[in-house]
């Protein structure tokens, strides 16, 4: 894993490497935004059913296929496109301060190297 390269390199304290993977998974896109971008659901019906995820503490997903607005197919592409949608690592870190654009760039050369032999 590229974090744990840094933090063996010194590069980087295993607590910001926590907080950026945290700050990663925090930017994934909401699962009524993928499925509005995907035409499944209506502002008004995401609206709704984020009303109801309030009230009810149920998941997004499970409130939209209970009232019929989504399928369960659609709501398994729409996990995965939000697994696959994320900032990568070192985006990360650089847009938290933590590691400058050469410094990156030089270190995933480094562990590409290194991950290919």
């Amino acid at each position: 894993m590229f974090g744990k390269h840094l933090v063996d390199r010194g590069l980087l304290s295993e607590a910001d490497l926590l907080s950026a993977l945290e700050r990663q998974k925090s930017m994934r896109p909401s699962l009524g935004r993928l499925c509005f971008e995907q035409g499944w659901l209506t502002l008004d019906q995401i609206i709704e059913i984020l009303d109801e995820q309030r009230d009810t503490q149920q998941r997004f997903g499970e409130i939209a296929i209970t009232r019929g607005a989504l399928t369960q197919q659609q709501l398994e592409e729409a996990l995965d496109l939000q697994t696959e949608t994320h900032m990568p690592l070192g985006q990360v870190l650089a847009t938290l301060g933590l590691l400058d654009p050469e410094t990156l760039d030089r270190e995933l050369r480094q562990y590409d190297q290194n991950d290919s032999e």
